[in-house]
């Protein structure tokens, strides 16, 4: 069984959402926007629960993943991949101030600080822009209050279909929404990538909350150009007992990104 071909779809999500290498800081500039309606708090407020899992599967290059996706809300987002459904082979956690990542197979992991993420400049990319992403929520990066993000966020005018696009006047993220609850889709795009996710097959989880059955995330960059089209299934918001952390086992090595990405040949 070719390993790095398993772990080759958690390696792409790594790069592109939290890639180590050395980049300076965000600058946070606060450009107000024009005012909204009621569109753009409801999709920037929090979700109503706090805990969701949820099981996925996706196909790369012709190789079946699943996994399992756990989130708890300001803490935690932890994704794994699974060969055959049984044996774990790699997993990637977004903590508030870091990123790891574990590759079971090699018995290697590696930690990867926000500050040292490419592309930070342009994409401002920080943990609570990964759970907005994640919980389907909009998001201004470098500002996570509502008031602050609402300031950068500019609605447009709905389409023949009724939604409604609105951008993010900051760092040039278009989103869009259904006009009601539901974020459809998110995409940055620069000189040289796209960063883009689209939500769909939405389901009622939790008195009236919806959450999307289905995301495909396309990433483009100089040496990457896939789309993972994750389909998620057993969605929960049920509160589970599992840590925020995974603890690392002392087995394992730790190494920088770039020696773990070497080992596994990409």
């Amino acid at each position: 069984m070719n390993t790095h071909k398993i772990i080759y779809p958690l390696i792409l999500l790594m790069l592109v959402l939290s890639g180590c290498g050395s980049v300076s800081s965000v600058k946070k500039k606060g450009r107000a926007g024009q005012e909204s309606g009621r569109l753009i708090p409801v999709l920037l407020a929090p979700p109503p629960v706090t805990e969701l899992t949820a099981s996925y599967s996706t196909t790369v290059q012709g190789t079946r993943i699943s996994g399992q996706i756990r989130m708890r809300r300001d803490h935690s987002i932890q994704i794994n991949a699974n060969v055959l459904g049984l044996m774990e082979v790699g997993r990637i956690e977004f903590l508030p101030d870091r990123v790891v990542m574990t590759d079971r197979v090699h018995n290697l992991y590696s930690v990867c600080h926000y500050a040292d993420i490419p592309y930070r400049n342009e994409i401002g990319l920080d943990y609570y822009m990964v759970e907005a992403l994640f919980w389907n929520r909009l998001f201004s990066p470098g500002s996570d209050d509502i008031i602050g993000a609402s300031a950068r966020l500019k609605e447009g005018s709905p389409d023949m279909n009724g939604n409604v696009p609105v951008t993010e006047m900051e760092y040039g993220y278009l989103f869009r929404t259904d006009g009601k609850s539901r974020l459809l889709s998110s995409v940055k795009t620069g000189k040289s990538y796209e960063v883009g996710i689209d939500y769909s097959d939405f389901h009622d989880v939790s008195a009236g909350y919806e959450f999307p059955g289905g995301m495909s995330i396309n990433l483009k960059f100089p040496d990457t150009d896939l789309t993972l089209n994750l389909k998620l299934s057993q969605i929960s918001v049920e509160k589970k007992n599992w840590p925020d952390m995974t603890q690392v086992s002392s087995r394992m090595k730790k190494v920088t990104f770039e020696e773990l990405i070497e080992s596994l040949g990409l």
